[in-house]
């Protein structure tokens, strides 16, 4: 497994996080596009991002969080697979969105191209199967919405929102399928965003700081606290994306 090339989360064990992936490959991406040497760094963040795939991704196109190659190092990883056990919509969101920012730049001929495609449509269509369809955003663990104690995150949902919207705007997903589903998700972030006493915008309702959690009641008992870093970036993405001025 070590021969995947990927990067781990942090240098203490070899796991590998869906959210980390984000991290290293949209410093690449840039570096790709401003600084040089793309073809290392396009072809690093192709790597890094069809191996995140290859562990993770179900047969219903979503990313699990976590995996690992010492099982028996970490609580949350079952001990034959390595892999963690559910959907976490953030770290999905980190991942989902990089590959269309991926895509953007890719070269269509680039050897990876087609596979990194067919990984970000899988998880488009897979969201677009989870999307709740009272509220239009997606849970806290996405695949798991029947379940009481789960929640709409606004965290993830925004990111998700960016992803299917810069899909679209790339001629990457049918505009007739998922411009309504990008809406749809845009609009359930308004009550998260409320004018506080001083004239500025809070955002309610995200965790912050969730790390690979050993089972789905942890995930959704986790505290929310006011202007999660997290989920303000991500609405910060959806607003920019969504609102952009008509051409």
């Amino acid at each position: 497994p070590q021969t995947d090339g990927q990067f781990w989360h942090g240098n203490k064990s070899p796991n590998m996080w869906v959210d980390g992936v984000f991290m290293m490959q949209m410093f690449l991406i840039r570096c790709a596009q401003y600084v040089g040497e793309a073809d290392y760094c396009l072809d690093i963040a192709c790597r890094n991002v069809l191996a995140a795939a290859r562990h993770l991704q179900r047969s219903n196109g979503l990313l699990l969080h976590a995996w690992t190659t010492q099982p028996e190092k970490v609580k949350w990883a079952d001990k034959r697979t390595g892999l963690s056990p559910e959907v976490w919509s953030e770290g999905m969101g980190w991942y989902a969105l990089v590959v269309p920012e991926l895509l953007a730049v890719l070269p269509e001929d680039h050897a990876h191209y087609d596979e990194v495609l067919s990984v970000y449509r899988r998880m488009i269509k897979g969201l677009k199967q989870t999307q709740d369809v009272n509220t239009g955003g997606w849970f806290m663990v996405v695949d798991k919405k029947e379940n009481p104690l789960n929640f709409i995150d606004p965290s993830g949902t925004a990111m998700f929102v960016y992803s299917i919207q810069r899909g679209i705007d790339l001629g990457l997903l049918d505009s007739k399928e998922y411009a309504p589903v990008a809406k749809r998700g845009y609009q359930c972030l308004f009550p998260f965003v409320r004018v506080n006493d001083r004239g500025l915008l809070d955002v309610i309702g995200a965790c912050d700081g969730v790390t690979v959690k050993p089972d789905f009641y942890t995930y959704v008992t986790l505290d929310k606290v006011l202007n999660a870093k997290e989920a303000v970036a991500g609405i910060l993405w959806a607003a920019v994306i969504m609102e952009k001025p008509a051409r």
